[in-house]
């Protein structure tokens, strides 16, 4: 995880904009605590807070090409980082061994084609000092944030909104769209954030701005959708093929690697998968709850002794409201509806007191259907093949027991409302 910030702001001087960019770096050091970088230019800077992870002495940012046209900076890995390497080993003279000079030249050289190459989490931020043109990129799924607020004369851009609002000379209005779609959903729209002028590029975009141009956003990447028209033993091995091919990805990393342990299936294949790959047992974390009915931290330790990792736990105690107010004023910076950032920062912070980078199984329950509220899906195909009487007088006989405050997966009568 590293931070990244962008300004061009000609209603400032230098100094005036290198001040408070010097600032929202600081307050970004929780991204990047091993290296701070700031590269000044007339009306604009960039800005670079970095977690050193491949290639830990080099590839310091902002990076520029050979000849000084061009900046990067950028936040993330691009894990077939080594192949893209030798494709373009013909065009390009490299200078350092990770990622952040594949994607510099990856660009230069063959432009936002480049990107769908790039197999990653990552999001950053590209600035052509000659034609004064912004380009922003985010990753396929959008793990890595990227916020922007772009006018005519000038263009703000930084990994989280609390260090954007630091660039800004004034305070931004409230977007009431937003709030409104907070309120029905529990997030902000994709694209969209709390705030009057200031949007999040969009997973699998690009983004261009220039002072002289309006911005022009693009995919580059779409979720195909279709059937899998083989069997389902053929299935099994793609999805275990895939599997092991990502974990391995992941791994490659100049410091060590831990893994997340919630002792849920796609965590524990995780797991599985580093300590079958690592030379020694990966370090896992767990967090617990004080209360039974949510802790799980008797799993995690069955398969952290199966497997043999070094295990670490901890438990998140009483609802600490100002550790709430903390991580979303200070971290998320607008409304937040996930009350999951309180135990996964928790658990974050165990973790970093041992390894830099961690895998898990986020995404799981999302990509293979495992969140209980797929079974309630499954109770409304059975119900809707009932004769219409009968599903009447179900459905009056559900809505006569109050909806129980109990999560899905210990309600049979959650699911049935």
């Amino acid at each position: 995880m590293c931070g990244l910030i962008f300004a061009f702001d000609r209603t400032r001087d230098s100094a005036t904009l290198a001040h408070a960019a010097k600032r929202v770096l600081k307050r970004l050091a929780h991204r990047g605590p091993d290296a701070s970088g700031l590269l000044t230019g007339p009306g604009y800077l960039l800005g670079h807070r970095r977690l050193s992870i491949v290639d830990l002495g080099a590839s310091i940012q902002p990076m520029q090409d050979p000849s000084g046209r061009y900046v990067l900076v950028y936040n993330g890995e691009i894990y077939n980082y080594q192949q893209l390497r030798a494709n373009l080993a013909a065009c390009w003279d490299f200078h350092t061994k990770g990622d952040t000079e594949v994607l510099l030249a990856g660009i230069i050289t063959e432009g936002t084609g480049f990107l769908a190459q790039a197999e990653g989490m990552w999001s950053f931020a590209f600035w052509d000092r000659r034609e004064e043109t912004l380009l922003l990129a985010r990753d396929r799924m959008g793990k890595k944030p990227l916020y922007y607020q772009a006018t005519n004369s000038g263009c703000m851009v930084a990994s989280e909104l609390p260090a954007l609002l630091g660039l800004l000379t004034e305070a931004p209005g409230e977007d009431l769209d937003s709030t409104a779609a907070f309120l029905r959903y529990g997030y902000q729209l994709p694209g969209f954030t709390a705030y009057q002028g200031i949007k999040e590029v969009l997973p699998g975009h690009w983004l261009t701005w220039s002072p002289r141009t309006r911005t022009v956003t693009s995919p580059y990447w779409t979720l195909p959708i279709g059937g899998f028209t083989g069997t389902p033993a053929a299935a099994r091995e793609q999805l275990a093929t895939l599997m092991t091919e990502a974990v391995e990805r992941r791994l490659v990393a100049d410091v060590e690697v831990g893994a997340f342990l919630s002792g849920g299936i796609d965590s524990s294949i995780v797991v599985a998968l580093t300590t079958r790959m690592a030379a020694t047992p990966p370090k896992t974390f767990t967090i617990g709850f004080a209360e039974a009915a949510f802790d799980e931290r008797q799993y995690a330790a069955m398969v952290a002794r199966h497997l043999g990792t070094d295990h670490y736990a901890d438990v998140l105690g009483p609802l600490d409201p100002d550790q709430l107010k903390q991580l979303v004023l200070h971290h998320v910076g607008q409304p937040f509806g996930d009350s999951s950032i309180l135990p996964t920062a928790l658990v974050s912070r165990v973790a970093a007191r041992q390894v830099k980078v961690v895998l898990s199984g986020d995404g799981g329950d999302e990509l293979f259907c495992g969140y209980q509220r797929y079974l309630g899906r499954n109770l409304l195909r059975w119900y809707s093949r009932l004769p219409r009487f009968l599903r009447r007088s179900t459905e009056l006989l559900i809505r006569t027991i109050p909806e129980p405050m109990a999560h899905h997966s210990r309600s049979f009568l959650k699911k049935a409302h």
